[in-house]
């Protein structure tokens, strides 16, 4: 199934911010034919997000309104315009399911949906409240499982382009990410699961590394110290840059997908009984096998001994 801008309808979650949103203008400016139905928690949000793109075609002359998907609607709804938004809580199965009966009584039933929603606080374990626990699985698994499910039951669904958005920490989890890395991992888990399951369904998975977004900048406000040192110097790529590098890996083929070399490179160390659906994959095993040979135990060793030294001085500073 080849991926494309055009002639789709296209359900994008956490579309009113990050990726979501710029998928969201991606598909507005580059397509003609494609309805996009933009969805998150907050209405406000979403309304900001549908007049920003609005504004934005305007000045490319373009002049498709946008519309608000409702169940029951004071005038006819007038299915030639493009962009719609519906404010719905995906983390609640209840609500996931109202949305599709509402796509479904539309004749908006997706045919691709790209599932961005997803958030960090980057802290240390026992720095996280109860609501940032749940929360991490709320925002970063229940939103996607709630969405693939309803996907694959959708009756009218024959074959669908399901984009599911995981992290380069579920590849490479470590100190400070305890509350997200755990339910992109289990995104993971998920995707494999699905391409075995579901198979008229092309699906495809993104390992993001950093990017320029509203989130990342509150990640850094709480991201300890030691995360920083880990990550080391991972400069944020724009995210229109991180936007388009997925849709052309996508367009290529490619279902295993990274906006860096780096996320490549753990993707092959990352050796498991999952099969790889990303470019060069036979040299992806080869440098994998090497790399945990040869690198990953020596750097895993000073990792930890790192980590170690890093809880002792500060812990001894809070001691004085």
């Amino acid at each position: 199934m080849k991926f494309t801008l055009e002639n789709q309808v296209v359900l994008i979650t956490g579309g009113s911010q990050g990726l979501g949103k710029e998928f969201a203008k991606k598909y507005y400016n580059e397509a003609e034919n494609t309805k996009i139905i933009i969805v998150s928690r907050s209405e406000a949000k979403l309304l900001d997000t549908c007049n920003e793109i609005r504004i934005e075609a305007h000045l490319r002359r373009e002049t498709t309104d946008e519309g608000q998907v409702q169940h029951k609607l004071a005038a006819p709804l007038d299915l030639e315009q493009r962009l719609f938004y519906y404010p719905c809580d995906l983390s609640c199965y209840e609500s996931v399911e109202c949305l599709f009966n509402v796509l479904r009584d539309l004749n908006l039933l997706p045919t691709q949906t790209l599932c961005c929603a997803g958030g960090a606080v980057p802290k240390l374990f026992r720095g996280l409240s109860g609501h940032d626990l749940n929360l991490g699985m709320d925002i970063n698994y229940k939103t996607t499982l709630n969405v693939a499910h309803q996907i694959a039951l959708a009756e009218q669904t024959k074959e669908h382009h399901l984009i599911i958005f995981s992290s380069a920490t579920a590849l490479y989890p470590f100190v400070g990410y305890s509350q997200y890395a755990p339910a992109k991992a289990a995104i993971k888990s998920l995707v494999a699961i699905l391409r075995q399951e579901l198979t008229n369904f092309r699906i495809s998975c993104v390992y993001p590394g950093n990017f320029e977004s509203e989130g990342f900048t509150l990640e850094q406000v709480t991201k300890p110290e030691i995360t920083k040192l880990i990550e080391g110097p991972s400069d944020a790529i724009p995210c229109k840059q991180a936007c388009d590098i997925i849709a052309k890996s996508l367009a290529r083929g490619d279902d295993d997908v990274f906006t860096d070399f780096v996320g490549w490179m753990m993707m092959g160390m990352d050796l498991g009984l999952t099969a790889k659906k990303s470019r060069f994959v036979p040299l992806q095993w080869i440098f994998g096998v090497l790399s945990n040979i040869l690198v990953v135990p020596f750097y895993m060793v000073g990792c930890s001994w790192y980590i170690r030294k890093w809880f002792r001085e500060n812990d001894g500073k809070k001691a004085n």
